[in-house]
């Protein structure tokens, strides 16, 4: 981000350099040295996460529109660092995701390395609220929850066979718990897709009935 852009923003939500600062959780000193130099000048690196979340935190509190310029590149920042944080905390790479896009077998494949970790079952179980409200939404996706959710806490399907499932289920609720309530969801995969893919496999092992 450059000082225009900080400029532009005290002109866009009539906040003083004052109450822009406590938004971008620097000091109001920063915040005026950043003023007085070059409106080209880039703020120093270290800084860019608290900018962008503090332009979001001013669209959540209605005193910037989503289609602002600058909200947009904030969106895009944002998008970025959750995705590589989501990589990161799912010991995942680009690579095996772009793989995943390919065939289902690449999904299965996905679902079944998230699933066998236990943090990814313990996130599941924690984030069950959140399951259920999506089953009583009784859309495409609610019913590929509840079956899976059926698959994870059945007793005729075998541990080691539960982890497409969890897998699914991570998928489903990890990423996007990463990027601020402002920004549209938005994930490399189609979570329909996804679940839809965990459905089918178990369909076709037997004992499980759905």
């Amino acid at each position: 981000m450059k000082v225009q852009q900080i400029s532009k923003l005290i002109k866009d939500t009539g906040l003083s350099p004052e109450r822009l600062a406590v938004y971008f959780q620097v000091s109001n000193m920063t915040l005026r040295r950043w003023l007085k130099k070059p409106v080209g000048y880039k703020i120093p690196a270290q800084y860019e996460t608290n900018l962008h979340q503090g332009v979001l935190t001013l669209v959540k509190n209605g005193m910037l529109p989503k289609e602002n310029e600058i909200v947009l590149e904030s969106y895009d920042f944002m998008q970025s660092l959750s995705t590589k944080n989501s990589f990161t905390m799912m010991d995942l790479t680009m690579e095996q995701f772009e793989k995943t896009s390919q065939d289902e077998e690449g999904t299965v494949d996905l679902c079944l390395k998230l699933g066998q970790k236990d943090e990814s079952l313990a996130y599941v179980q924690q984030n069950e609220e959140k399951l259920r409200e999506y089953e009583q939404k009784g859309s495409s996706i609610g019913e590929k929850v509840s079956t899976l959710w059926k698959v994870l806490n059945g007793s005729d399907v075998q541990r080691t066979n539960k982890y497409v499932a969890i897998g699914a289920l991570f998928y489903l609720l990890f990423p996007f718990d990463f990027i601020p309530d402002a920004i549209p969801a938005v994930g490399f995969l189609d979570d329909i897709a996804v679940l839809g893919v965990a459905v089918d496999y178990y369909l076709k092992l037997k004992p499980f009935k759905g």
